[in-house]
């Protein structure tokens, strides 16, 4: 019973560190969660390119420091400090790389604007450029995961960050495709069948996923236990 008891106490604890992160998230980024939520009934092309405008313009203030925050409480975890200050931490995060977070942001937003565009445009012309598009979705969404995640683990300049990144998103497809999986169906599960988990759980999940992905490529890069770098 005690065993019980201790580990319903621990996966409370889980619950409720990731609903408290999720949660923050959410409300950093309450103007693109309204924007994203009229895409859903947006009734012409001309309102969803401008809905996609919006979003691309407040991203990078927005969307990219809030989420590198939620990175680095979720590297935290992964590196093993489970019982550190949630909303303290959160904040002190989100001040430390605002800057960082902005300038990638408005590059990596850039990239995402500009391969949206295409694919609404050339998507429809064959299933092999459709395919060649979702694949290049794909390697954004890893490649972004990856910046994030060199973000708050490392002092690396802008460019080699990026490069980094990249790099990272080259290598060990079998983990990128662990994180695309686990992703896909958090998102699915999320979206399609219990949405009350997007405001608590949804960001955290795949955060924790994305960075584990990270560290781990890191660890067999060096070939040994990483040092914490920041």
């Amino acid at each position: 019973m005690t065993n019980v008891m201790g580990g319903l106490n621990r996966l409370f604890e889980w619950i409720m560190r990731l609903s408290v992160i999720n949660v923050m998230w959410i409300i950093f980024n309450l103007p693109i969660c309204y924007l994203a939520m009229s895409l859903l009934f947006a009734e012409d092309e001309a309102s969803v390119f401008l809905l996609l405008g919006t979003i691309a313009v407040l991203a990078p203030f927005l969307f990219f420091p809030a989420t590198t925050a939620m990175f680095g409480v979720v590297r935290k975890w992964v590196m093993g400090e489970d019982d550190v200050p949630l909303v303290k931490s959160y904040w002190r995060y989100y001040k430390e790389n605002y800057k960082r977070s902005l300038t990638g942001g408005l590059l990596l937003t850039f990239v995402w604007l500009i391969w949206t565009v295409d694919f609404f445009f050339f998507s429809n012309i064959n299933a092999f450029v459709s395919a060649f598009f979702l694949i290049g979705f794909l390697f954004l969404f890893l490649m972004t995961i990856f910046f994030f995640s060199n973000t708050v683990h490392a002092e690396l300049k802008l460019i080699t960050s990026l490069k980094n990144a990249f790099f990272l998103t080259m290598v060990y497809p079998l983990i990128n495709l662990i994180v695309l999986v686990v992703s896909g169906v958090i998102l699915y599960v999320s979206l399609g069948v219990f949405t009350f988990l997007i405001p608590f759980f949804m960001g955290t999940l795949i955060t924790y996923v994305g960075f584990a992905a990270y560290f781990h490529k890191i660890e067999k890069i060096n070939g040994k236990s990483v040092v914490e770098t920041k």
